[in-house]
């Protein structure tokens, strides 16, 4: 049975549809929004309806009152009606109740002017023309008749009372109880809305809650499997890259072993007297001592490398003279077949010497390989830093390149930027530098291809006098 490795689980992962998972977030965002919209629909529902139940019960507490204010009048009027029919045939004197009838009529008669203009602005119920025909009839006939008692005809008051007050009361009631009827209906329409809505709302309650409780624990267990399958992942990853770290380390130092002993042994046959006696023999040994090179450099990149990715790259920082560290590493070179030439300022700066070495090596094995026919390297003081220029006259990298040189495996299309190379040689010079608190530039200038390394100067106290002797010539520079 094949068992499902990382690069298997990688590939199932990003083979599933991502359009699934950019649009789950939007469609949980509008599945959040149509609750909200509901639930904001229910509360204005509920707020709606408890409002129009509000001012129904207040227009039918309006008409309530207007058609007891107006059946007081008429009994108030009446009332004083037959009393002035009384007093003209018995002779008797009730002019004060007579008055306090119609001071009771004038003011009920106000009330109903007063309710049905309340009615009228609560707009509760629609009120057409003839209910304010209605109430001017009223309103008319008690005025009329009121006035006939003020004037002490009591004969025409009681003719008018009899002929038109109960028309113009009954016309009024009907046009009253039609309005009550109404507002009933109203009230008791609005109060199955809120029930309704009451409904409703108890059974959003009891769906959204369980409901919210299912989807927050589905979410919340997705995270945590989403979680445990990139723990997963990423320690997976961290054991591939601690194999390949491992591979990477002892496959370098068991390439580097015989790789010693094969360099140290061509250098001593390249000066055998019988060696040099033959040409053919002299130009195979040197190709051996420059192929041997080159391939213990790129050992020792591959090392360098996985050291760096595993963090565990250390420094062993020193006084370092830029000079003697250049000689010893271009005398070997030459006798590899490099020609550079070399013009450095004396200059001590605070380096790891092994790891400022492999910077040199570097640089100068990349302008042999891919620069012109002419190799210098130049070194000076420049402030409180040693600048180191390793030159050539080479065509140096397409411009599109420039940006990226120092980033590993650079690719050009679909071929290799840097020709014969694992790619890692200009990254590891940059991360070096980076690492011991100095620089590394490219720089393309008057047809020369330059790399130009910043070191710090090592300090006066570690420097002695030497940084001192140096003083005037900065000065001068």
């Amino acid at each position: 049975m094949n068992r499902p490795t990382l690069r298997s689980f990688r590939r199932n992962s990003e083979s599933q549809p991502k359009s699934s998972r950019r649009d789950r977030p939007l469609l949980i965002t509008i599945g959040a929004g149509l609750i909200l919209l509901l639930v904001v629909g229910v509360v204005f529902s509920a707020a709606w309806g408890s409002q129009r139940i509000t001012r129904a019960a207040t227009a039918l507490h309006n008409a309530d009152e207007t058609l007891r204010s107006a059946t007081v009048a008429r009994a108030q009027l009446a009332l004083a009606v037959h009393m002035s029919a009384v007093d003209r045939e018995f002779g008797t004197n009730s002019l004060e109740a007579r008055e306090v009838s119609r001071a009771e009529t004038s003011k009920a008669l106000l009330d109903v002017d007063d309710g049905f203009a309340d009615l009228v602005a609560s707009e509760s119920v629609e009120l057409v023309s003839f209910a304010n025909d209605a109430v001017a009839e009223f309103s008319g006939v008690v005025e009329e008749i009121q006035r006939l008692l003020a004037d002490g005809d009591s004969v025409s008051a009681q003719l008018v009372a009899g002929e038109s007050l109960d028309s113009a009361f009954r016309g009024l009631m009907v046009v009253l109880v039609d309005v009550r009827n109404d507002l009933f209906t109203e009230i008791e329409t609005s109060d199955s809305m809120l029930i309704l809505v009451g409904n409703v709302s108890r059974f959003l309650v009891a769906f959204l809650i369980p409901a919210s409780i299912i989807l927050i624990y589905q979410r919340l267990a997705s995270r945590a499997r989403r979680q445990a399958e990139l723990e997963a992942r990423l320690d997976a990853e961290r054991r591939l890259s601690q194999a390949r770290e491992e591979f990477i380390a002892n496959a370098s130092h068991e390439l580097r072993t015989p790789l010693t002993g094969i360099h140290g042994l061509a250098m001593l046959l390249e000066d055998d007297p019988a060696i040099q006696s033959s040409e053919v023999a002299s130009e195979f040994v040197g190709m051996i001592v420059s192929e041997s090179a080159d391939l213990g450099r790129m050992v020792e990149d591959l090392l360098t490398t996985a050291r760096l990715d595993a963090g565990a790259l250390t420094y062993s920082f020193s006084d370092v003279d830029v000079p003697e560290e250049v000689r010893e590493v271009i005398e070997p070179m030459r006798r590899a077949n490099l020609e550079a030439s070399v013009h450095c300022a004396p200059g001590v700066i605070r380096a790891d010497h092994l790891r400022f070495r492999q910077i040199l090596r570097n640089l100068l094995s990349n302008a042999r390989k891919y620069g012109g026919s002419r190799i210098w390297l130049e070194g000076r003081v420049v402030g409180r830093s040693y600048e180191l220029v390793v030159a050539d006259n080479g065509p140096g990298l397409p411009k599109e390149l420039e940006t990226r040189v120092f980033e590993r495996f650079i690719h050009q299309d679909q071929k290799t930027a840097v020709r014969d190379s694992v790619g890692l040689g200009l990254s590891i010079v940059r991360a070096l530098a980076d690492g011991m608190s100095g620089s590394v530039e490219y720089e393309r200038r008057e047809g020369e291809t330059r790399f130009v390394v910043t070191m710090p100067l090592a300090d006066v106290d570690t420097t002695g006098n030497l940084f001192g002797e140096l003083l005037p010539e900065i000065a001068h520079r």
